[in-house]
């Protein structure tokens, strides 16, 4: 019996036309398989353990009395306390709150992302302890005598912000408060003489010139 070459030749395409789809399907397997590797490996990369909070940048920390109508008790200057010392009755507290801008002029909300902090500055005495509540904290005198602490900003149990060092008064004296316009006016009239000792400065020089 003669074979007919049709059939073969059908046999033929049939099974190249089945590799064909076997090679296809693999291929596609294959790009599945590295498809997820580079799933997996941005996985990898995008998982840093979470993201630890940004510093805050601090225009204005002022630092307020709620016992007496949120007064200024004092206010950060740069690297430095304007006012102060903090006067914290021995065996009793005070109770303290902050008015706190950025550097775009907005107020930062205390109490619930951010809290308000406070500790004893590295290396001064112990004899206060403090006792935080979100957007206010309570500072107790624990022994007469005079200290440091620093305040701060805290989120997320990180620390993004931190003033410098205030002084502490432990005693019954008295505090004392500042008046905020009369101290902007004060801050205002120092930098116009600051202003006009330089004019009188450049006039000296302008009068040296013309004598010789």
């Amino acid at each position: 019996m003669t074979a007919d070459p049709r059939s073969a030749t059908r046999r033929t395409l049939l099974a190249t036309s089945g590799s064909i789809a076997l090679a296809g399907l693999a291929g596609c397997l294959g790009g599945d398989d590295d498809d997820g590797s580079d799933d997996n490996g941005d996985g990898d990369n995008g998982d840093n353990g979470g993201d630890e909070p940004e510093s805050l940048e601090i225009e204005e920390f002022h630092l307020l009395d709620r016992d007496h109508d949120e007064d200024v008790i004092a206010y950060v200057h740069g690297d430095h306390w304007d006012h102060g010392p903090l006067m914290v009755p021995d065996g009793d507290h005070v109770s303290l709150g902050a008015h706190v801008e950025d550097a775009d002029g907005d107020e930062v909300a205390l109490g619930e992302d951010i809290e308000l902090d406070a500790e004893v500055y590295e290396g001064a005495d112990e004899i206060v302890s403090v006792d935080t509540h979100g957007d206010h904290l309570h500072v107790e005198g624990e022994e007469e005598g005079f200290t440091d602490i620093v305040f701060q900003l805290v989120e997320d149990d990180e620390v993004v912000y931190e003033t410098p060092e205030l002084e502490v008064e432990v005693g019954d004296g008295e505090q004392e408060h500042v008046d905020m316009d009369d101290d902007h006016d004060h801050d205002h009239d120092h930098d116009h003489d600051d202003d006009h000792d330089d004019d009188h400065d450049h006039d000296d020089d302008h009068d040296h010139d013309d004598d010789h």
